[in-house]
This record gives structure tokens, C-alpha cells and sequence, in this order.
């Protein structure tokens, strides 16, 4: 009896040392959250009726409503280096660009991200995007890096932009096209480089401003508004040729900008300045500031509303009905 008894303890202990080391799936965890007022965000673009935000960590989010609700994109082989600006072809194709010359691609409107550019030994970040649905995609940043995919981002390589040497080294800030095959890219020290024929050949032109710009919008009536540092903003209605000073009012610093459907035109920036204007960018007036944060990027979200990215994350405003 005893050694039925002792048999009988030793096959329980067996099988709870069984039981304990094999392998079984694990409990289910709470999926992690991401905070979008806890993220600075660096740039914002609409992928059909979504909405995509890019910013620090390397982190994207997506929205589905308007901005009211994120969610966290997939990202393959994420670096963690700062994404700085995201640009859609269509609804569907798209591009994120950032530091250490980071370039991540999606195929599904920006629920999936794989990367395609990755230089692990430099910092320098790429600062600008633009994905066109029929012609190349470029990226361009810091000390005149410029670079160009004829796959639809899939494969990247450094071009050229032939300009005289004292302007190679400058960083560019930004790059937009009409859709017509006529770009624009600026950049500091009041660089502005346009083309006429889908980015083969630049060339400088002359602003009345020689600090940094930021941004660049090609407007529904034919007009190219570029603006940057200390309140300047510059309207030029012959594709760069000449440049009008707009007037803002302001001194401090825009770093995004958007064309409402309406042709409104609205400009974010330092310390959460909001400025708009209703006559095609030749005046702007203030609009009351949401937070003190610095605001870098915009889109409309909807009729009447923006979607706001900047220094503390993601946030909205309703403006004034057009009358």
C-alpha cells in the first residue's frame, strides 16, 4: 500500500512539473495605447477620407473619423527615429520620410508601413515629402539631400538638382506639385527651386525674403504661396517668377499650411498660431488660439474643421463658417 501510495505521489509531482513547463499560449494582454496628446507630431496627410499623422519614436497614427478617435499603424522594423512628413498618391500610396534618412512605404493607406531607407550611421533627416500619382516621388532634407523614386517608393536614388554650389549645401524644407507637372521646393536662406517638367530640371528663382521657408502650397487659382520664419508669407501668381509679401501681421514663424475646399487658406506655426485668409493668401488675420503649443502641420477634417499636429500631440479646431 505504501508504495502505491508513494508511486501515486511521485506521477501527481511529475505531472504538475509537466503541466508547468509546457508550452501553452500566453493570457492576453491590453493592447498598447498611444496617447495622441502625448506625441508630438511633425506632419499630417489625408489618404482618401483617413487621416495620418507622423511624428516622434518613429510612432504613426491613423483616423478613420475626422481626427475624433487614433489608432497606431503597423510599422516593419521600426527604428524609432522621428518621422518628420508623410504624403499620400491616392488613398491607398504613400510615403513617411525622418531622420537618419528613414523612408517607410504603404500600400494600404497607412494601416501597414515597411521600410525601404535606412541609414543607421547618420543622422541627418529627411524633412519633405511629395508622392504624385502620375510621376515621381521625392524626398528631400538637410544639406540639399534630394532624392527621387520612379517605382512609387519602392526604390530610392540620389539625384541632382544643378544649382550653382552656394546653394547645394542649404536644407530643404519642403517640396509640393500642382498635379500639372509643375513643382516647387524651398528651403533656408529664402531658397526657392521650381520646375516646369516634373522635376528633370530646377532652377533658383528670387524672393524678397532670404530667411527659411517652411512650406509650400500650390493654390486652386493658379498661385504658389510659400512661407517660413518670423510671419512671412509670399504669394507669386506666375509660378515664382515674382513674389507679393502677404500680409499677417504676425512675427512669429509658420511651419504648415492648407487650402480649405472653400479656398480658404489657413497657416499654423509658433506657439499655436493660427492665421487665414480669404482672398487667395494676400492678407491674413489671427484666429483664436486652441493651446500654446507649437503647431507644425494641418489638414482639413471635415467642413469647417482642421486637424492640428504639433508639439503636444494631436488636436482640432472649428473655424467660422465662410460667408
Amino acid at each position: 500500500m505504501k508504495r502505491l501510495i508513494g508511486l501515486a505521489m511521485s506521477l501527481a509531482v511529475l505531472a504538475t512539473a509537466v503541466w508547468a513547463f509546457a508550452p501553452r499560449a500566453l493570457p492576453p494582454f491590453p493592447a498598447t495605447a498611444l496617447r495622441p496628446d502625448g506625441l508630438q507630431v511633425n506632419g499630417i496627410a489625408r489618404a482618401g477620407e483617413r487621416l495620418v499623422a507622423v511624428g516622434e519614436r518613429g510612432k504613426i497614427l491613423f483616423s478613420d473619423d475626422q481626427g475624433r478617435d487614433w489608432r497606431v499603424a503597423a510599422v516593419d522594423k521600426p527604428q524609432g527615429a522621428t518621422l518628420t512628413q508623410v504624403a499620400f498618391a491616392d488613398s491607398r500610396h504613400g510615403i513617411a520620410v525622418g531622420h537618419s534618412g528613414l523612408i517607410l512605404r504603404t500600400e494600404d493607406g497607412g494601416t501597414h508601413w515597411q521600410q525601404v531607407a535606412f541609414d543607421a550611421q547618420s543622422s541627418d533627416p529627411l524633412l519633405g515629402a511629395l508622392a504624385q500619382r502620375n510621376g515621381p516621388w521625392f524626398a528631400v532634407g538637410s544639406f540639399g539631400r534630394f532624392l527621387v523614386s520612379r517605382d512609387q517608393g519602392r526604390h530610392w536614388e540620389e539625384a541632382a538638382l544643378n544649382v550653382n554650389s552656394a546653394m547645394q549645401d542649404r536644407h530643404l524644407n519642403a517640396i509640393a506639385g500642382d498635379g500639372q507637372g509643375r513643382l516647387m521646393l524651398v528651403g533656408e536662406a529664402g531658397l526657392v527651386l521650381r520646375s516646369a517638367d516634373g522635376g528633370s530640371r530646377w532652377e533658383p528663382v528670387k524672393t524678397p525674403y532670404e530667411g527659411s521657408l517652411y512650406g509650400v502650397l500650390p493654390l486652386r487659382d493658379g498661385a504658389w504661396l510659400a512661407f517660413g520664419m518670423r510671419g512671412n508669407a509670399l504669394r507669386s501668381d506666375d509660378f515664382g517668377t515674382t513674389w507679393q509679401a502677404a500680409e499677417t501681421g504676425l512675427r512669429t514663424s509658420f511651419f504648415g499650411g492648407a487650402e480649405l475646399p472653400d479656398g480658404r487658406i489657413v497657416l499654423a506655426g509658433q506657439g499655436g498660431t493660427l492665421v487665414m485668409s480669404a482672398d487667395g493668401g494676400r492678407h491674413f488675420a489671427p484666429l483664436p488660439a486652441g493651446s500654446p503649443q507649437t503647431l507644425a502641420a494641418l489638414v482639413p477634417a471635415g467642413k469647417d474643421a482642421l486637424a492640428l499636429g504639433g508639439s503636444s500631440g494631436l488636436a482640432g479646431a472649428t473655424l467660422a463658417a465662410n460667408r
